[in-house]
C-alpha cells in the first residue's frame, strides 16, 4: 500500500511538473527533422556479453552450469534462461542542453510496447546507468497532448488534464505508467532526430533493467517504433550485422540509408502484409528446411503458415529472441535429424536445462556437424545456419557440452544468435528483407 501511494504521489507530481513544462513551450509534433546527413546514419549497438565467441568459431555461454539439472519443456517460444535474454541493446542521448543524456535502452518488440525511459520523479523506478531523465532541464522536450493522432491505442490509452496518458503492460508483472513525449534523440556522433516521440514512465515496476537499462526502444512495425518514425521522414531501410558478443568490448552497428554497406550478392525474400492493424512483426514465407544440404522432406511448408485466429504459426525474424525457435513438429524432426548424424559419432547426450538436445563434444563430433537452411518462398532466398551458429558451446565440471541452439514453440522466429555474421538489410517501404554473410566484426568499434 505504502508503495501504491508513492507511486501515485509520483505520476501527480509528474502531472504538475508537466503541466509547468506545457505552460512554457507549445506542445507540437511538427517540422519533424533528420540529421544534416539524412541520408546515413548509425546508432551503437551492444551485444549481451553473457555469450562470447571464442577462437574456435563457437558462441560459448560465459556460466558454468549444473550437472543435475533436468531438461523441462518450454511452454512458448519465450526464453526463460536468464543469461540469453534480451541479447541486444541501443545506446541513444536524449534530450538537449543540460538535460542531455546517454542511455542504454533494451531492445524489446513485445506486445503493447513502447519506446520508453524513466523520468524523474520515477516511483518505483529500476536502476539503470546514468541519471534518470529530467525533462525539465531539456529546452527540446514537448509534451504530447491527449488530443494528438499519437495519443491512441495502445500507445495512449486515455487523456487526463491535457496530457496523453500511458499504461504498458509485459511479461513478468511489467507495468509502466507515464506520459508521452518528444524530445530529441542524439547518436553517438552527436547527430539528432527530432522530434523522437517516445514513453517518460513515472512509475517502473518488475523491469528488469540489469541494472543498466533506461527503458525500451522498439524496432518493429508500429507507427511510434524507432524504424517506423524515422522511415516517415523518407529513410526507408535499416540494417545490422550481429556479433554475437566478443572477448573484447566492441560495439556493432544499427544502420540507416546510406550508412548501409552495398552489397550485389544479398538474397531477398519478401516480408509479409500484416494479417491485422495491430500486427507488427517482420513476417516470412518460410517453406521448408534442410540440414547438410539434404531437404527434410517430411517438414512442410504448412508448417510455417500463420494463423489469424490464434496468431500462432507463421514464421518472423526478430532481434529480440535469442536462439531460434521453431514450430514443434518441426523442431522434433529437426532434433532427431541431427542426433541421427551425431550418434554416428558415439557421442554421450546429456541433459540441460532449456535444451532439448546436448551432449559431450569430441573433436570427431565436432567435425561432423552440418549446416541448417531455411527455404523462402523466393528460390534462391536460403538463409544458412553455420554450425558456428547451430550449436551453443558451454561448460560443466565434467568439460565442454555443445546444446543444439533451437527451441520449439508455437511458431518459428529466426533469433538474434542466429543472425550472427549476417547482414540483414530491412526496407520496411517496399516490404524486403536482404540478407548475406559478412565478417561481422569488421562493422565494429572499440569502446574504451
Amino acid at each position: 500500500m505504502k508503495m501504491m501511494l508513492r507511486a501515485h504521489l509520483a505520476i501527480v507530481t509528474a502531472l504538475l511538473l508537466h503541466h509547468l513544462s506545457l505552460k512554457v513551450i507549445a506542445s507540437t509534433v511538427n517540422n519533424s527533422t533528420l540529421p544534416n546527413n539524412s541520408t546515413g546514419f548509425s546508432f551503437r549497438l551492444v551485444a549481451n556479453n553473457a555469450i562470447h565467441r571464442h577462437d574456435d568459431g563457437f558462441l560459448h555461454l560465459q556460466h558454468i552450469l549444473p550437472t543435475n539439472l533436468q531438461t523441462q519443456p518450454p511452454s512458448s517460444e519465450t526464453n526463460t534462461f536468464d543469461p540469453l535474454q534480451n541479447p541486444y541493446s541501443l545506446v541513444v542521448g536524449i534530450g538537449t542542453g543540460h538535460g542531455l543524456r546517454r542511455y542504454i535502452l533494451k531492445v524489446d518488440n513485445s506486445v503493447n510496447m513502447l519506446s520508453w525511459i524513466q523520468c524523474v520523479p520515477c516511483i518505483p523506478h529500476a536502476p539503470q546507468h546514468n541519471d534518470i531523465f529530467n525533462f525539465a532541464l531539456s529546452p527540446t522536450f514537448r509534451n504530447i497532448p491527449g488530443t494528438s493522432s499519437y495519443c491512441v491505442p495502445p500507445y495512449g490509452s486515455y487523456s487526463s488534464n491535457e496530457l496523453c496518458a500511458l499504461r504498458i503492460t509485459g511479461p513478468g508483472g511489467l507495468l509502466v505508467t507515464g506520459f508521452l513525449q518528444q524530445d530529441h534523440l542524439t547518436m553517438a556522433d552527436g547527430s539528432v532526430i527530432q522530434p523522437f516521440v517516445f514513453g517518460c514512465s513515472h512509475s517502473t515496476n518488475n523491469f528488469n533493467s540489469a541494472g543498466m537499462f533506461a527503458g525500451v526502444i522498439s524496432l518493429d512495425r508500429r507507427p511510434l517504433s524507432l524504424v517506423m518514425q524515422v522511415a516517415a521522414r523518407g529513410v526507408t531501410k535499416f540494417s545490422y550485422c550481429l556479433i554475437g558478443g566478443s572477448k573484447e568490448n566492441r560495439h556493432s552497428f544499427l544502420r540507416f540509408g546510406r550508412d548501409i554497406p552495398h552489397d550485389m550478392h544479398y538474397r531477398t525474400t519478401r516480408i509479409l502484409p500484416a494479417l491485422e492493424a495491430h500486427e507488427s512483426e517482420y513476417y516470412l514465407n518460410l517453406k521448408g528446411i534442410s540440414l547438410g544440404g539434404q531437404k527434410l522432406e517430411s517438414i512442410r511448408p504448412e508448417m510455417f503458415a500463420r494463423n489469424s485466429m490464434d496468431k500462432k504459426g507463421g514464421c518472423v525474424i526478430d532481434l529480440v529472441t535469442p536462439l531460434t525457435v521453431v514450430v514443434q513438429e518441426a523442431y522434433n524432426i529437426i532434433k532427431e535429424a541431427v542426433w541421427s548424424e551425431l550418434q554416428h559419432q558415439k557421442v554421450e547426450r546429456v541433459e540441460r536445462p532449456e535444451f532439448g538436445l546436448c551432449f559431450r563434444t569430441t573433436k570427431a563430433a565436432i567435425e561432423s556437424f552440418k549446416p541448417l537452411s531455411l527455404h523462402f518462398a523466393e528460390e534462391e532466398a536460403v538463409l544458412a545456419f553455420l554450425p558456428e551458429q547451430l550449436f551453443l558451446m558451454m561448460n560443466d565440471k565434467e568439460g565442454q557440452v555443445a546444446c543444439l541452439a533451437l527451441k520449439p514453440g508455437n511458431r518459428t522466429v529466426i533469433g538474434a544468435f542466429q543472425q550472427v555474421d549476417t547482414r540483414f538489410v530491412y526496407d520496411v517501404k517496399d516490404s524486403m528483407l536482404s540478407f548475406g554473410p559478412e565478417s561481422c566484426i569488421r562493422d565494429t568499434v572499440e569502446i574504451n
